[in-house]
């Protein structure tokens, strides 16, 4: 058997992007990632990374501001929350992200762990472009670090798009949706088997919420 590596009610309100400069609380992100990750959140050696553009493709901070109601709390005052998006590094493919949450009831951030299925297959091949049966789900495990990830302001959810090798044809990818405070897994795909270009590409869903 091989395992899987890693590579890792609301408020009307839309989501918004922060100004290019460096906002608030963007250093005091910076300084729980890299305590949690050390070399793996070292940030490329850049003494200070640049807020993220438009184009950037994840080189570089996001910041985004939402409010929410709480299920616990319905009736009191919306909650503001701050989700910072960092740069923690890339190599010849993959760019690490972590996430850190800051919320209005809370006195101090705190950085995001996500859910993540952790996987059991075999092989049918030496190649290892054929799987002698679908992965099973042998349990769940949590990782701070999401590979090639992305957060959608209209349905707040993170997803990553991790490569195991530059031409991409095993991979994984997940989908992290904003629910009542945290981020709450509800996808989960990959495709284990290498080969481009045959075989076909053969991905998996191994895990969707109510499913």
């Amino acid at each position: 058997m091989k395992r899987l590596l890693p590579a890792l009610l609301c408020a009307a309100l839309p989501s918004m992007p922060l100004a290019a400069d460096r906002p608030d609380g963007i250093a005091a992100a910076e300084t729980i990632a890299k305590a949690a990750f050390g070399a793996d959140c070292d940030m490329n050696g850049m003494p200070e990374v640049p807020m993220a553009g438009p184009d950037d493709e994840g080189y570089g901070h996001s910041v985004y501001r939402f409010t929410y109601k709480p299920d616990y709390n319905p009736d009191g005052p919306a909650v503001e929350a701050e989700l910072f998006q960092l740069f923690c590094g890339s190599g010849a493919y993959n760019i690490r992200h972590a996430f850190v949450l800051k919320k209005s009831d809370e006195e101090t951030p705190k950085l995001i762990a996500f859910a993540t299925p952790d996987l059991d297959y075999a092989y049918a091949d030496e190649e290892m472009n054929t799987l002698k049966a679908a992965p099973k789900v042998c349990g769940f495990r949590a990782t701070g670090l999401l590979v090639n990830a992305s957060f959608n302001e209209k349905t707040r959810t993170i997803s990553s798009h991790a490569a195991w090798r530059g031409i991409g044809d095993a991979w994984d990818s997940g989908d992290w949706i904003f629910r009542n405070g945290d981020f709450i897994l509800t996808r989960f795909e990959v495709d284990p088997t290498y080969g481009d270009p045959d075989p076909a590409a053969e991905s998996y869903v191994v895990y969707e919420a109510g499913k």
